[in-house]
Protein backbone atom coordinates (compact mmCIF):
# COMPACT_ATOMS: atom_id res chain seq x y z
CA UNK A 1 0.00 0.00 0.00
CA UNK A 2 1.55 3.29 -1.10
CA UNK A 3 1.64 6.31 1.19
CA UNK A 4 -0.16 9.37 -0.23
CA UNK A 5 2.19 12.13 -1.32
CA UNK A 6 2.34 15.40 0.51
CA UNK A 7 0.46 17.08 -2.32
CA UNK A 8 -2.33 14.49 -2.20
CA UNK A 9 -2.60 14.88 1.56
CA UNK A 10 -2.89 18.65 1.11
CA UNK A 11 -5.70 18.20 -1.43
CA UNK A 12 -7.45 15.97 1.09
CA UNK A 13 -7.41 18.82 3.63
CA UNK A 14 -4.49 17.69 5.82
CA UNK A 15 -3.44 20.80 7.77
CA UNK A 16 0.15 19.65 8.34
CA UNK A 17 0.63 18.89 4.64
CA UNK A 18 -0.76 22.27 3.57
CA UNK A 19 1.48 24.02 6.11
CA UNK A 20 4.52 22.04 4.89
CA UNK A 21 3.91 23.04 1.25
CA UNK A 22 3.44 26.69 2.18
CA UNK A 23 6.54 26.65 4.40
CA UNK A 24 8.63 25.23 1.57
CA UNK A 25 7.36 27.84 -0.88
CA UNK A 26 7.86 30.75 1.54
CA UNK A 27 11.11 29.53 3.08
CA UNK A 28 13.27 31.88 0.95
CA UNK A 29 11.37 34.79 2.52
CA UNK A 30 12.11 33.58 6.04
CA UNK A 31 8.46 32.65 6.69
CA UNK A 32 7.33 29.45 8.40
CA UNK A 33 3.77 28.16 8.50
CA UNK A 34 1.96 26.08 11.11
CA UNK A 35 -1.46 24.59 10.49
CA UNK A 36 -4.34 23.14 12.44
CA UNK A 37 -7.78 22.03 11.36
CA UNK A 38 -11.01 22.01 13.33
CA UNK A 39 -13.93 20.53 11.41
CA UNK A 40 -14.53 22.77 8.34
CA UNK A 41 -12.03 25.41 9.49
CA UNK A 42 -8.32 25.46 8.58
CA UNK A 43 -6.10 27.70 10.73
CA UNK A 44 -2.70 28.81 9.41
CA UNK A 45 -0.09 30.75 11.42
CA UNK A 46 2.53 32.61 9.37
CA UNK A 47 5.64 33.53 11.39
CA UNK A 48 8.52 35.70 10.29
CA UNK A 49 10.83 38.50 11.36
CA UNK A 50 9.37 40.97 10.67
CA UNK A 51 5.82 39.62 10.53
CA UNK A 52 4.67 38.62 7.03
CA UNK A 53 2.73 41.41 5.26
CA UNK A 54 -1.00 40.84 5.52
CA UNK A 55 -2.23 41.75 1.99
CA UNK A 56 0.47 39.80 0.20
CA UNK A 57 0.09 36.75 2.46
CA UNK A 58 -3.69 36.67 2.07
CA UNK A 59 -3.45 36.99 -1.71
CA UNK A 60 -0.89 34.19 -1.85
CA UNK A 61 -3.01 31.83 0.25
CA UNK A 62 -6.06 32.61 -1.88
CA UNK A 63 -4.23 31.48 -5.01
CA UNK A 64 -2.80 28.41 -3.28
CA UNK A 65 -6.17 27.28 -1.91
CA UNK A 66 -7.75 27.93 -5.34
CA UNK A 67 -5.35 25.37 -6.77
CA UNK A 68 -5.76 22.82 -3.97
CA UNK A 69 -9.46 23.48 -3.24
CA UNK A 70 -9.90 20.76 -0.56
CA UNK A 71 -13.62 19.93 -0.43
CA UNK A 72 -13.56 19.26 3.33
CA UNK A 73 -12.48 22.83 4.20
CA UNK A 74 -14.86 25.77 4.04
CA UNK A 75 -13.03 28.49 5.98
CA UNK A 76 -9.35 29.40 6.19
CA UNK A 77 -8.29 31.59 9.11
CA UNK A 78 -4.91 33.31 8.67
CA UNK A 79 -2.76 34.71 11.46
CA UNK A 80 0.43 36.70 11.00
CA UNK A 81 2.87 36.99 13.85
CA UNK A 82 6.42 38.08 14.43
CA UNK A 83 8.85 35.49 15.69
CA UNK A 84 9.13 35.77 19.46
CA UNK A 85 5.71 37.38 19.92
CA UNK A 86 2.95 35.47 21.74
CA UNK A 87 -0.01 37.06 19.96
CA UNK A 88 -0.65 37.48 16.21
CA UNK A 89 -0.27 40.97 14.76
CA UNK A 90 -3.03 40.49 12.19
CA UNK A 91 -5.69 37.97 11.27
CA UNK A 92 -8.02 37.44 8.35
CA UNK A 93 -10.59 34.88 7.27
CA UNK A 94 -11.14 33.46 3.79
CA UNK A 95 -14.30 31.68 2.65
CA UNK A 96 -13.38 29.04 0.09
CA UNK A 97 -16.85 29.30 -1.43
CA UNK A 98 -15.95 32.69 -2.86
CA UNK A 99 -12.73 31.53 -4.50
CA UNK A 100 -14.46 30.04 -7.53
CA UNK A 101 -16.12 33.37 -8.29
CA UNK A 102 -12.89 35.29 -7.77
CA UNK A 103 -10.95 32.96 -10.07
CA UNK A 104 -12.41 34.72 -13.10
CA UNK A 105 -10.89 38.00 -11.91
CA UNK A 106 -7.32 36.74 -12.06
CA UNK A 107 -5.20 36.39 -15.17
CA UNK A 108 -4.55 32.66 -15.58
CA UNK A 109 -1.88 33.31 -18.16
CA UNK A 110 0.16 35.01 -15.48
CA UNK A 111 2.80 32.80 -13.83
CA UNK A 112 1.76 31.55 -10.40
CA UNK A 113 3.75 30.59 -7.32
CA UNK A 114 5.02 27.01 -7.30
CA UNK A 115 4.26 24.66 -4.44
CA UNK A 116 6.34 21.49 -4.53
CA UNK A 117 7.44 18.92 -2.01
CA UNK A 118 11.16 19.28 -2.65
CA UNK A 119 13.22 19.51 0.53
CA UNK A 120 10.33 18.31 2.67
CA UNK A 121 11.13 14.66 2.61
CA UNK A 122 9.53 13.49 -0.67
CA UNK A 123 10.23 13.57 -4.37
CA UNK A 124 9.41 16.74 -6.20
CA UNK A 125 5.94 17.03 -7.69
CA UNK A 126 4.91 19.31 -10.54
CA UNK A 127 3.76 22.80 -9.74
CA UNK A 128 0.09 23.13 -8.91
CA UNK A 129 -1.78 24.34 -11.97
CA UNK A 130 -5.32 25.72 -11.83
CA UNK A 131 -6.45 23.26 -14.48
CA UNK A 132 -5.25 20.33 -12.40
CA UNK A 133 -8.08 20.58 -9.90
CA UNK A 134 -11.82 20.85 -9.93
CA UNK A 135 -13.50 23.12 -7.43
CA UNK A 136 -15.87 21.64 -4.89
CA UNK A 137 -19.41 21.88 -6.28
CA UNK A 138 -20.97 24.98 -4.84
CA UNK A 139 -24.48 23.47 -4.45
CA UNK A 140 -23.10 20.70 -2.22
CA UNK A 141 -21.45 23.20 0.10
CA UNK A 142 -24.58 25.32 0.23
CA UNK A 143 -26.83 22.36 0.99
CA UNK A 144 -24.47 21.22 3.75
CA UNK A 145 -24.43 24.74 5.20
CA UNK A 146 -28.25 24.87 5.25
CA UNK A 147 -28.30 21.49 7.02
CA UNK A 148 -25.74 22.70 9.58
CA UNK A 149 -28.04 25.61 10.51
CA UNK A 150 -31.17 23.47 10.41
CA UNK A 151 -32.75 25.57 7.64
CA UNK A 152 -34.54 24.72 4.42
CA UNK A 153 -32.83 25.19 1.08
CA UNK A 154 -33.57 28.66 -0.24
CA UNK A 155 -34.27 30.40 3.08
CA UNK A 156 -33.37 34.12 2.76
CA UNK A 157 -30.38 35.85 4.34
CA UNK A 158 -32.32 37.59 7.18
CA UNK A 159 -33.57 34.22 8.40
CA UNK A 160 -30.06 32.75 8.11
CA UNK A 161 -28.66 35.60 10.19
CA UNK A 162 -31.38 35.27 12.83
CA UNK A 163 -30.77 31.53 13.26
CA UNK A 164 -27.00 31.96 13.29
CA UNK A 165 -26.88 34.63 16.00
CA UNK A 166 -29.44 32.79 18.13
CA UNK A 167 -27.52 29.51 18.03
CA UNK A 168 -24.21 31.32 18.52
CA UNK A 169 -25.52 32.95 21.70
CA UNK A 170 -26.73 29.58 22.98
CA UNK A 171 -23.35 27.94 22.35
CA UNK A 172 -21.49 30.77 24.10
CA UNK A 173 -23.85 30.55 27.06
CA UNK A 174 -23.27 26.79 27.35
CA UNK A 175 -19.52 27.21 26.86
CA UNK A 176 -19.50 24.93 23.80
CA UNK A 177 -16.95 26.89 21.77
CA UNK A 178 -15.92 23.80 19.80
CA UNK A 179 -19.23 23.93 17.89
CA UNK A 180 -18.75 27.56 16.90
CA UNK A 181 -16.42 26.85 13.96
CA UNK A 182 -18.83 24.68 11.88
CA UNK A 183 -21.63 27.10 12.72
CA UNK A 184 -19.52 30.04 11.57
CA UNK A 185 -18.51 28.18 8.42
CA UNK A 186 -22.15 27.49 7.53
CA UNK A 187 -23.13 31.12 8.10
CA UNK A 188 -20.21 32.50 6.05
CA UNK A 189 -20.91 30.04 3.23
CA UNK A 190 -24.61 30.91 3.03
CA UNK A 191 -24.02 34.64 3.39
CA UNK A 192 -21.49 34.65 0.55
CA UNK A 193 -23.71 32.47 -1.63
CA UNK A 194 -26.85 34.53 -1.05
CA UNK A 195 -25.07 37.85 -1.55
CA UNK A 196 -23.53 36.64 -4.81
CA UNK A 197 -26.87 35.26 -5.98
CA UNK A 198 -28.50 38.61 -5.21
CA UNK A 199 -25.82 40.47 -7.20
CA UNK A 200 -26.30 38.17 -10.19
CA UNK A 201 -30.09 38.51 -10.21
CA UNK A 202 -29.98 42.31 -9.72
CA UNK A 203 -28.07 43.91 -12.62
CA UNK A 204 -28.60 47.37 -11.15
CA UNK A 205 -26.75 46.49 -7.97
CA UNK A 206 -23.57 48.41 -7.39
CA UNK A 207 -20.37 46.37 -7.29
CA UNK A 208 -17.35 47.37 -5.32
CA UNK A 209 -14.34 48.53 -7.33
CA UNK A 210 -11.49 46.11 -7.80
CA UNK A 211 -8.03 47.08 -6.79
CA UNK A 212 -4.66 45.74 -7.90
CA UNK A 213 -2.56 44.02 -5.28
CA UNK A 214 1.17 43.53 -5.64
CA UNK A 215 2.67 40.70 -3.66
CA UNK A 216 6.29 40.12 -2.80
CA UNK A 217 5.78 36.51 -1.74
CA UNK A 218 7.19 33.68 -3.83
CA UNK A 219 9.65 34.23 -6.68
CA UNK A 220 9.45 37.62 -8.36
CA UNK A 221 6.68 40.20 -7.98
CA UNK A 222 3.20 39.29 -9.16
CA UNK A 223 -0.09 41.08 -9.03
CA UNK A 224 -3.53 39.68 -8.29
CA UNK A 225 -6.97 41.25 -8.24
CA UNK A 226 -9.02 41.34 -5.10
CA UNK A 227 -12.37 42.90 -4.33
CA UNK A 228 -12.22 45.69 -1.81
CA UNK A 229 -13.67 44.46 1.51
CA UNK A 230 -16.59 46.24 3.06
CA UNK A 231 -15.74 48.01 6.32
CA UNK A 232 -17.46 46.23 9.18
CA UNK A 233 -16.80 45.34 12.79
CA UNK A 234 -14.24 42.54 13.28
CA UNK A 235 -15.71 39.25 14.46
CA UNK A 236 -13.58 39.32 17.62
CA UNK A 237 -15.16 42.63 18.64
CA UNK A 238 -18.59 40.99 18.70
CA UNK A 239 -17.47 38.34 21.20
CA UNK A 240 -16.68 39.75 24.65
CA UNK A 241 -14.99 36.49 25.59
CA UNK A 242 -12.45 36.78 22.78
CA UNK A 243 -8.90 37.64 23.78
CA UNK A 244 -8.71 39.90 20.72
CA UNK A 245 -11.84 41.89 21.62
CA UNK A 246 -10.77 45.53 21.76
CA UNK A 247 -13.61 46.54 24.06
CA UNK A 248 -12.82 43.83 26.62
CA UNK A 249 -9.10 44.58 26.50
CA UNK A 250 -9.35 48.36 26.46
CA UNK A 251 -12.41 49.13 28.59
CA UNK A 252 -13.67 46.15 30.57
CA UNK A 253 -10.27 45.27 32.05
CA UNK A 254 -9.61 48.72 33.61
CA UNK A 255 -13.27 48.77 34.63
CA UNK A 256 -12.78 45.55 36.60
CA UNK A 257 -9.69 47.03 38.26
CA UNK A 258 -11.61 50.16 39.27
CA UNK A 259 -14.50 48.07 40.56
CA UNK A 260 -12.09 46.01 42.66
CA UNK A 261 -10.66 49.25 44.06
CA UNK A 262 -14.13 50.50 45.02
CA UNK A 263 -15.04 47.16 46.60
CA UNK A 264 -11.89 47.24 48.70
CA UNK A 265 -12.68 50.78 49.87
CA UNK A 266 -16.16 49.77 51.10
CA UNK A 267 -15.98 48.31 54.65
CA UNK A 268 -19.00 46.07 54.17
CA UNK A 269 -17.61 44.57 50.92
CA UNK A 270 -14.21 44.24 52.54
CA UNK A 271 -15.75 42.19 55.33
CA UNK A 272 -17.94 40.04 53.07
CA UNK A 273 -15.13 39.24 50.61
CA UNK A 274 -12.31 38.94 53.13
CA UNK A 275 -12.15 35.22 52.31
CA UNK A 276 -10.64 36.03 48.91
CA UNK A 277 -7.66 37.66 50.62
CA UNK A 278 -7.31 34.67 52.95
CA UNK A 279 -7.30 32.25 50.03
CA UNK A 280 -4.63 34.17 48.12
CA UNK A 281 -2.59 34.57 51.30
CA UNK A 282 -2.62 30.82 51.96
CA UNK A 283 -1.97 29.97 48.33
CA UNK A 284 1.04 32.27 48.54
CA UNK A 285 2.42 29.98 51.26
CA UNK A 286 1.38 26.82 49.39
CA UNK A 287 2.95 27.77 46.05
CA UNK A 288 6.30 28.28 47.76
CA UNK A 289 5.98 24.84 49.35
CA UNK A 290 4.89 23.11 46.15
CA UNK A 291 7.67 24.64 44.06
CA UNK A 292 10.09 23.55 46.78
CA UNK A 293 8.92 19.94 46.62
CA UNK A 294 7.00 20.03 49.92
CA UNK A 295 3.51 18.84 50.69
CA UNK A 296 1.15 21.71 51.50
CA UNK A 297 -2.57 22.11 52.07
CA UNK A 298 -3.94 25.69 52.01
CA UNK A 299 -7.13 26.02 54.05
CA UNK A 300 -9.68 28.86 53.80
CA UNK A 301 -9.58 29.29 57.58
CA UNK A 302 -6.28 31.18 57.43
CA UNK A 303 -3.93 28.23 57.86
CA UNK A 304 -1.59 26.30 55.57
CA UNK A 305 -0.35 22.91 56.69
CA UNK A 306 2.96 21.86 55.12
CA UNK A 307 5.68 19.27 55.56
CA UNK A 308 9.18 20.80 55.86
CA UNK A 309 10.71 17.62 54.37
CA UNK A 310 11.17 17.31 50.61
CA UNK A 311 8.97 14.84 48.74
CA UNK A 312 10.00 13.34 45.42
CA UNK A 313 6.36 12.52 44.70
CA UNK A 314 5.37 16.19 45.05
CA UNK A 315 8.24 17.21 42.80
CA UNK A 316 7.19 14.73 40.10
CA UNK A 317 3.51 15.67 40.38
CA UNK A 318 4.22 19.37 39.88
CA UNK A 319 6.65 18.55 37.07
CA UNK A 320 3.96 16.47 35.30
CA UNK A 321 1.49 19.37 35.56
CA UNK A 322 4.06 21.73 34.08
CA UNK A 323 4.69 19.20 31.32
CA UNK A 324 0.98 19.10 30.50
CA UNK A 325 0.94 22.90 30.35
CA UNK A 326 3.96 22.83 28.03
CA UNK A 327 2.35 20.18 25.80
CA UNK A 328 -0.99 22.00 25.62
CA UNK A 329 0.74 25.25 24.69
CA UNK A 330 2.72 23.55 21.91
CA UNK A 331 -0.37 21.74 20.65
CA UNK A 332 -2.46 24.92 20.41
CA UNK A 333 0.36 27.13 19.12
CA UNK A 334 0.49 29.35 22.22
CA UNK A 335 3.99 30.36 23.19
CA UNK A 336 3.44 31.88 26.59
CA UNK A 337 2.25 28.63 28.30
CA UNK A 338 5.34 26.94 26.86
CA UNK A 339 7.63 29.67 28.23
CA UNK A 340 5.84 29.74 31.58
CA UNK A 341 6.09 25.97 32.01
CA UNK A 342 9.81 26.01 31.15
CA UNK A 343 10.59 28.87 33.57
CA UNK A 344 8.60 27.31 36.42
CA UNK A 345 10.31 23.96 35.83
CA UNK A 346 13.72 25.62 36.29
CA UNK A 347 12.51 27.50 39.38
CA UNK A 348 11.09 24.27 40.78
CA UNK A 349 14.38 22.44 40.30
CA UNK A 350 16.32 25.17 42.09
CA UNK A 351 13.90 25.55 44.97
CA UNK A 352 13.55 21.81 45.50
CA UNK A 353 17.15 20.63 45.26
CA UNK A 354 19.39 23.69 45.70
CA UNK A 355 17.54 26.04 48.07
CA UNK A 356 18.81 25.84 51.71
CA UNK A 357 16.25 24.85 54.33
CA UNK A 358 16.58 28.16 56.21
CA UNK A 359 15.98 30.14 53.03
CA UNK A 360 12.91 27.99 52.33
CA UNK A 361 11.46 28.83 55.75
CA UNK A 362 12.06 32.53 55.09
CA UNK A 363 10.28 32.32 51.72
CA UNK A 364 7.38 30.51 53.38
CA UNK A 365 6.96 33.41 55.81
CA UNK A 366 7.36 35.95 53.02
CA UNK A 367 4.97 34.15 50.65
CA UNK A 368 1.76 34.87 52.58
CA UNK A 369 1.50 38.63 52.16
CA UNK A 370 3.74 38.37 49.10
CA UNK A 371 1.25 35.97 47.51
CA UNK A 372 -1.54 38.49 48.01
CA UNK A 373 0.54 40.87 45.90
CA UNK A 374 2.26 38.86 43.17
CA UNK A 375 -0.37 36.14 42.74
CA UNK A 376 -3.05 38.82 42.39
CA UNK A 377 -0.90 40.67 39.85
CA UNK A 378 -0.29 37.49 37.85
CA UNK A 379 -4.00 36.70 37.77
CA UNK A 380 -4.81 40.20 36.57
CA UNK A 381 -2.13 40.18 33.88
CA UNK A 382 -3.37 36.74 32.83
CA UNK A 383 -6.52 38.45 31.53
CA UNK A 384 -4.66 38.96 28.24
CA UNK A 385 -3.15 35.47 27.93
CA UNK A 386 -5.33 32.57 26.71
CA UNK A 387 -4.87 29.29 28.54
CA UNK A 388 -5.38 25.96 26.75
CA UNK A 389 -8.98 25.52 25.66
CA UNK A 390 -10.15 23.07 28.32
CA UNK A 391 -9.48 25.60 31.10
CA UNK A 392 -12.27 27.92 29.79
CA UNK A 393 -10.15 30.87 30.93
CA UNK A 394 -11.89 33.10 28.38
CA UNK A 395 -14.94 33.28 30.68
CA UNK A 396 -13.54 32.76 34.18
CA UNK A 397 -10.88 35.44 33.74
CA UNK A 398 -13.50 38.17 34.31
CA UNK A 399 -14.56 37.18 37.87
CA UNK A 400 -10.99 36.08 38.68
CA UNK A 401 -9.57 39.49 37.71
CA UNK A 402 -12.23 41.22 39.81
CA UNK A 403 -11.37 39.16 42.90
CA UNK A 404 -7.63 39.55 42.32
CA UNK A 405 -8.02 43.33 41.93
CA UNK A 406 -9.98 43.45 45.21
CA UNK A 407 -7.10 41.74 47.02
CA UNK A 408 -4.31 43.57 45.21
CA UNK A 409 -5.54 47.10 45.93
CA UNK A 410 -5.80 46.26 49.62
CA UNK A 411 -2.10 45.47 49.74
CA UNK A 412 -1.19 48.49 47.59
CA UNK A 413 -2.97 50.86 49.97
CA UNK A 414 -1.53 49.13 53.05
CA UNK A 415 2.08 49.44 51.93
CA UNK A 416 1.50 53.02 50.83
CA UNK A 417 0.27 53.92 54.30
CA UNK A 418 2.84 52.02 56.41
CA UNK A 419 5.87 54.15 55.40
CA UNK A 420 3.85 57.28 56.20
CA UNK A 421 3.01 56.05 59.69
CA UNK A 422 -0.72 55.90 58.92
CA UNK A 423 -0.80 52.09 59.24
CA UNK A 424 1.34 49.50 61.01
CA UNK A 425 3.11 46.38 59.81
CA UNK A 426 0.60 43.47 60.04
CA UNK A 427 2.20 41.59 62.92
CA UNK A 428 0.53 38.53 64.41
CA UNK A 429 -1.69 35.94 62.75
CA UNK A 430 -5.36 35.46 62.08
CA UNK A 431 -5.61 33.19 65.12
CA UNK A 432 -4.07 35.72 67.51
CA UNK A 433 -0.71 33.97 67.91
CA UNK A 434 1.60 36.97 67.64
CA UNK A 435 4.83 35.01 67.75
CA UNK A 436 3.78 32.88 64.76
CA UNK A 437 2.80 35.74 62.44
CA UNK A 438 4.59 36.03 59.12
CA UNK A 439 6.06 39.45 59.90
CA UNK A 440 7.16 38.21 63.33
CA UNK A 441 8.94 35.27 61.75
CA UNK A 442 10.77 37.50 59.28
CA UNK A 443 11.99 39.85 62.02
CA UNK A 444 12.51 37.50 65.00
CA UNK A 445 13.79 34.38 63.21
CA UNK A 446 15.30 35.54 59.93
CA UNK A 447 16.81 38.83 61.06
CA UNK A 448 14.82 41.29 58.97
CA UNK A 449 14.52 44.86 60.18
CA UNK A 450 11.18 46.73 60.06
CA UNK A 451 12.65 48.91 57.32
CA UNK A 452 13.49 45.79 55.30
CA UNK A 453 9.91 44.55 55.58
CA UNK A 454 8.45 47.90 54.55
CA UNK A 455 10.90 48.44 51.69
CA UNK A 456 10.54 44.92 50.29
CA UNK A 457 6.76 44.80 50.20
CA UNK A 458 6.44 48.40 49.01
CA UNK A 459 8.84 47.73 46.15
CA UNK A 460 6.99 44.53 45.27
CA UNK A 461 3.65 46.35 45.02
CA UNK A 462 5.17 49.04 42.78
CA UNK A 463 6.81 46.47 40.48
CA UNK A 464 3.61 44.46 40.16
CA UNK A 465 1.57 47.59 39.47
CA UNK A 466 4.10 48.63 36.81
CA UNK A 467 3.86 45.18 35.24
CA UNK A 468 0.05 45.32 35.04
CA UNK A 469 0.13 48.77 33.45
CA UNK A 470 2.83 47.58 31.03
CA UNK A 471 0.79 44.58 29.88
CA UNK A 472 -2.29 46.77 29.44
CA UNK A 473 -0.38 49.41 27.47
CA UNK A 474 1.33 46.83 25.25
CA UNK A 475 -2.01 45.19 24.43
CA UNK A 476 -3.57 48.53 23.48
CA UNK A 477 -0.59 49.41 21.30
CA UNK A 478 -0.63 46.02 19.57
CA UNK A 479 -4.34 46.21 18.78
CA UNK A 480 -4.26 49.88 17.73
CA UNK A 481 -0.79 49.90 16.19
CA UNK A 482 -1.83 51.60 12.97
CA UNK A 483 -3.67 54.37 14.83
CA UNK A 484 -0.69 55.09 17.08
CA UNK A 485 1.69 55.11 14.10
CA UNK A 486 -0.56 57.52 12.21
CA UNK A 487 -0.77 59.85 15.20
CA UNK A 488 2.99 59.72 15.62
CA UNK A 489 3.55 60.69 12.02
CA UNK A 490 1.22 63.65 12.45
CA UNK A 491 2.94 64.99 15.57
CA UNK A 492 6.55 64.18 14.76
CA UNK A 493 8.34 66.50 12.32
Amino acid sequence: MTTPSLLEQAKDGDAAAIAALLTHALKPKGITVQGDRQSYCLQLWFSGSPAPPQPATVAYVRRAMEKLHPSVIGIVQLYGQQIGEAQPIWSEEISLLSLSSEASLSDESQPCETLTTTDVGETATPALQPSSFTAAPTPVAVVRAYEELGLKLGDPLPQVEAVYFKRRAELLRRGDRASLEPLKWAFTTLKTHLEQSGAETNPASTTLPEVALTTSLGSGRRSSRQTKPQPNLPDDDTDLLSFQNRYSNGLIFPGLLLLGMLMNAMPIMNALLFGIKIWLHEFGHATVAWLSGRQALPLPIGWTSYNPQRSGLVYLAILVLLGLLFWAGRREGQRWPVALAAVLAMVQFYMTWLLPAQRFEMLMAFGGVGGEIYLSALLMAGFYFPLPNYFRWDFYRFPVVLGAAFCFWGQVWLWQQVPKGKASIPFGSLWGEAEHGDMNQLIDVHGWMPGDVIGTYSTLTHLCLLGIVGVYAYTLFRQHRETFIALGRQWLP
